[in-house]
């Protein structure tokens, strides 16, 4: 019995790359991708859906979400609610967020990920961060990315840290 898949933000590059994995993957099947913007009702025969409403009592295991962080806290509740189990690479969430989307996931009995980055270096840069830490008082860490990474906007972040 394979494992199916929503894919939310199946345009982007993260989608993308998560749309490949699952499709080459004997043990998963894609059953659905998401974009309000996308004006096809296929894309390479799998079915295409504009509102994530539309969703609702869908067949389907699980929600990888790579969206924005403008819509992703309502979609990973939304696919709690629906008992999709999410697995989100979408950044933006606040510390409230997270904490009301681990108690919808424990009333519902479903499992979850939320990652701020797939990145093996960026993992690897927050572990590394947190153990210089305890030696080095005053270090900056920098983090570059590609020119078509969409990144948060100042007043988002600060918002964020808030």
């Amino acid at each position: 019995m394979s494992i199916r898949v929503i894919i939310a933000g199946f345009k982007g590059r993260m989608g993308q790359a998560a749309c490949q994995m699952v499709l080459s993957d004997p043990e998963l099947e894609l059953v659905a991708v998401l974009d309000p913007f996308e004006s096809e009702s296929e894309w390479q025969g799998i079915p295409v859906f504009n509102d994530k409403n539309d969703l609702a009592g869908f067949e389907a295991d699980v929600w990888v979400d790579f969206t924005t962080p403008a819509v992703a806290y309502e979609n990973t509740r939304f696919a709690l609610e629906n008992g999709f189990a999410p697995v989100v690479g979408t950044t933006g969430f606040t510390s409230q967020e997270i904490e009301e989307l681990k108690e919808l996931s424990r009333s519902k009995g479903l499992g979850g990920l939320i990652a701020p980055n797939f990145a093996l270096g960026a993992v690897l840069l927050m572990q590394f961060a947190a153990q210089a830490a305890k030696y080095f008082p005053n270090v900056e860490i920098i983090e570059l990315h590609h020119d078509k990474k969409k990144m948060l906007r100042a007043g988002q972040l600060s918002k964020q840290l808030s």
